[in-house]
C-alpha cells in the first residue's frame, strides 16, 4: 500500500494525544455509542505471539502469517513506503460459532469470494462453518502527497455494509494522517459498528443487529485489528 513521507501537523498532534492520554477514543457516531457497549480488546499483542484475543464474547486467534513486510521507492520528490501483510485467523463465539478468516494487505495474493477492484488495499474472506462466507474489501484513496485512507465494504452477496477508515480522535481539533480506527455502516447509512485500532483497542457492535450479522462484523473486526500494524504505515 503506497504512502507519502511528508510530515503532517495533524499526525504529530494525534501521536502526542495518544501518548498523553491512554484512554483516548476514536471519533464515534453518538447514535452508535448510545446503542453499542464499548468492548475492550484483550490480548492485542496476538500478531506477535499468536495468543488468543477476546472482545465482545468472541475469541480470535492468529493461525498463520501476520508479519508485516516493507519496501520503499522514490517517486519524484516523494518517498513512498509500501507495506504488505498476509495472515489467517480463527474466530469462535457467536452464530455461527466457528469461523476461518484469511486476509491480504497491500498485495494481490488473497483468494476472493466476489470480484474485487484493481486498487484493493485490504481483502479478507471470513468463512463460517456450515454457512456462506463474507468478504471485506478496502480500497486506497490513492493519494501520493496528502493523507491517504482506506474505504470499502463487507458483504455476503446479499447484505452489504460500508467501511471507512477513521482519522480523527474524539474531541480532537484536527484529523490525523495516521488512522485510528474504522467505522461500519449499514445500507441505510446508519453506524452499526466501529473498531479502534490503536492501543487501547476497542470494538463496538450494535446488539440490535441479527446475531449472524454481529458475528460477521466480529470476524471482520479481527481482520481490521490484525492489519492495524500495516495500516498505520499508510501515511508514513
Amino acid at each position: 500500500m503506497p504512502s507519502s513521507s511528508l510530515p503532517s501537523v495533524a499526525l504529530l498532534f494525534a501521536l502526542s494525544s495518544l501518548s498523553a492520554c491512554s484512554a483516548a477514543r476514536m471519533q464515534l457516531d453518538p447514535a452508535l455509542t448510545a446503542r453499542a457497549p464499548e468492548q475492550a480488546v484483550s490480548g492485542s499483542a496476538w500478531a506477535q505471539f499468536r495468543k488468543p484475543v477476546t472482545y465482545a464474547g468472541y475469541t480470535a486467534t492468529l493461525t498463520k502469517g501476520g508479519w508485516k513486510t516493507e519496501k520503499s521507492a522514490s517517486v519524484g520528490p516523494y518517498k513512498r513506503k509500501e507495506s504488505e501483510q498476509n495472515f489467517e485467523f480463527s474466530l469462535v463465539g457467536g452464530t455461527p460459532a466457528s469461523w476461518a478468516g484469511s486476509c491480504s494487505y497491500g498485495t494481490s495474493k488473497q483468494g476472493v469470494l466476489f470480484p474485487i477492484s484493481n486498487d484493493a488495499g485490504l481483502v479478507c474472506t471470513m468463512m463460517p462453518q456450515g454457512a456462506g462466507g463474507w468478504q471485506l474489501e478496502l480500497r486506497s484513496g490513492g493519494k501520493l502527497h496528502g493523507p491517504n485512507t482506506l474505504s470499502g465494504s463487507m458483504t455476503d452477496g446479499a447484505t452489504t455494509m460500508s467501511i471507512a477508515m477513521v482519522h480523527k480522535l474524539a474531541n480532537a481539533a484536527f484529523s490525523s494522517a495516521q488512522p485510528v480506527g474504522y467505522e461500519i455502516r449499514d445500507a441505510g447509512g446508519v453506524a452499526v459498528a466501529a473498531v479502534q485500532i490503536f492501543n487501547p483497542q476497542f470494538v463496538w457492535i450494535d446488539p440490535g443487529l441479527p446475531v449472524e450479522t454481529q458475528t460477521a462484523i466480529a470476524a471482520a473486526a479481527a481482520g481490521l485489528l490484525l492489519s492495524s500494524n500495516a495500516a498505520s504505515d499508510i501515511n508514513d
